[in-house]
């Protein structure tokens, strides 16, 4: 009997086995979800009103956080869009609200809502109630959902992917400045950028754990008390790092390359590309980073377990760093982001660096990516001519401050 009979008998009888409401687990659709406003949220604050985002959340399996709207009981979010590919039929949508207190680890709880058949959405003309803990009423919230059939390509792409928009956050924590002292204004900026399908080119079967050879990750992952005190110390740091703030709240959209360079890795007080080495990890839904010199945390510790909250693994790690494309000589010329696996805690497979590569130009069309195994002489070769322009960047050298082209015409690149 032949494979290809077995194969049409098979598809003949697959609706009879298929037990009733399981299609709703294996079929799938698409999801564009805009937030839009409240109302009618209750007054947290002694003094002015309420400060309120809020986490939306895919059956705790993806998540979006919002922008902080300050001093109002009615915030309205004008660019909040969640893009979802292959969701389940059955998938809920969850929605927390919060009331952000900026002298407080813990931000206060509002209340949530929940919505169960996103396929059939419809929007409710009065919004959907706002429920705390105990069931009272605290406001209501607006949204629209689209739910689009799954097509052949999403169909391919793992549950609940992220597709968009990119959007960054950047935090910037004087306290960590004072302590690591890398620029005059005493500031420390960790940024968070949501990169688009990263479980498409960094398959979850393929995270990097930690390096059970590396005696400082063995410190924190080793399962002994004192590593388990490190790690909840690693936690609150990562916490004071990255969380968003009222005061630092610095976000926005990036389209393509021009806008990486433009408002992530140009510095507007300076005029001048950041010519310095940045730790980063990619973990499941964002990409993270900060300049490498974090001396105050990484005496002790690992860079890269602090980005990554402390986590057994992450999908990718190492260093990154900007260079002229055709040399120190042409800062005037295009520019290009050399990036390696440079991380003892989780020493990620070299083998995956083009698929680094492949998931940050599809993330920023134009982008110049160049990317190094660790061991490679080229790398070192590249970090140290980039120490010696770090010199001369101090001392106000021309090549820089002359700086006009620094990216890529993105319409030229297409």
């Amino acid at each position: 009997m032949s494979s290809m009979f077995l194969l049409s008998a098979f598809k003949e009888i697959l609706p009879v086995i298929i037990p009733p409401g399981y299609e709703e687990i294996i079929t799938g659709q698409d999801l564009v979800i805009r937030f839009l406003y409240a109302e009618d949220l209750p007054r947290m604050d002694v003094i002015g009103t309420t400060d309120s985002y809020f986490i939306a959340k895919l059956d705790d399996e993806i998540s979006y956080r919002s922008l902080i709207v300050t001093n109002t009981l009615s915030p309205q979010w004008k660019d909040e869009e969640w893009i979802i590919r292959n969701v389940p039929l059955n998938a809920k949508l969850t929605i927390e609200i919060y009331d952000k207190d900026d002298d407080s680890l813990n931000d206060d709880y509002i209340g949530q809502i929940e919505i169960i058949d996103l396929s059939n959405y419809q929007a409710p003309r009065e919004g959907h109630r706002i429920l705390d803990s105990f069931g009272r009423y605290k406001g209501r919230f607006h949204l629209t959902i689209q739910s689009i059939e799954i097509s052949e390509l999403s169909k391919k792409l793992p549950r609940y992917t992220f597709d968009g928009p990119c959007r960054y956050t950047r935090h910037n924590s004087s306290v960590v400045g004072y302590l690591t002292m890398l620029n005059n204004e005493c500031i420390y900026s960790t940024w968070k950028i949501n990169l688009r399908r990263i479980s498409v080119f960094f398959r979850s079967y393929e995270r990097q754990q930690w390096n059970r050879q590396y005696r400082i990750a063995q410190t924190i992952f080793g399962g002994t008390p004192t590593s388990i005190i490190k790690q909840n110390a690693f936690k609150l740091a990562h916490k004071l790092l990255y969380r968003q703030t009222i005061k630092n709240n610095e976000t926005g959209r990036l389209k393509n390359a021009d806008d990486l360079w433009k408002l992530i890795l140009y510095d507007n007080k300076t005029q001048k590309i950041r010519t310095c080495i940045y730790t980063y990890i990619i973990d499941d839904n964002s990409w993270r980073f900060s300049e490498t010199g974090i001396g105050y945390f990484t005496d002790y510790a690992s860079k890269h377990a602090l980005h990554a909250n402390c986590s057994q693994s992450v999908r990718y790690a190492g260093q990154f760093h900007p260079r002229p494309k055709f040399g120190w000589n042409q800062c005037d010329d295009e520019w290009e982001l050399v990036f390696d696996n440079w991380s003892g805690t989780y020493a990620p497979n070299a083998n995956l660096l083009n698929n680094l590569k492949e998931l940050l130009e599809f993330n920023f069309p134009g982008l110049n990516i160049v990317v190094y195994d660790f061991k490679n002489p080229l790398l070192q070769e590249s970090m140290k001519n980039l120490k010696f322009a770090e010199e001369n960047n101090k001392m106000n050298s021309p090549c820089l401050n002359n700086l006009v082209v620094f990216r890529p015409n993105f319409s030229e690149t297409k």
